[in-house]
């Protein structure tokens, strides 16, 4: 995988409880800045873009990847967007959306 000439898929955590779906992400090295999330009744879109250079590095193992990011996760109970919050914490992004049969919809919630 090369540094940053490409997406990379993150992993994500999926849990139900309290009557809401969370989604959890891990993404090294980025900023809230650098994040957008776009929440759909039956879909999460992510992208993200880590900023600190690691072109020049001489690896001698290549653990995780820094660069650009993108996770489009359909999502296995329907949500309303308009209730959906995002925060960015030691490097996980964690997306929490009521779960609702009535929901419509997109937003982009502001990640804290």
């Amino acid at each position: 995988m090369s540094v940053t000439d490409e997406r990379a898929v993150p992993p994500a955590n999926v849990y139900e409880g309290s009557g809401q779906l969370s989604v959890a992400v891990p993404l090294p090295g980025v900023h809230k800045d650098h994040v957008s999330v776009t929440v759909e009744p039956e879909r999460l879109l992510v992208t993200a873009e880590g900023k600190y250079p690691q072109e020049s590095q001489h690896y001698l193992q290549h653990g995780w990847h820094v660069g650009s990011w993108r996770l489009e996760l359909p999502l296995p109970r329907k949500v309303d967007p308009a209730g959906a919050r995002a925060t960015l914490n030691l490097g996980v992004l964690v997306v929490m959306v009521p779960v609702s049969e009535e929901g419509s919809g997109a937003t982009k919630p502001v990640v804290s």
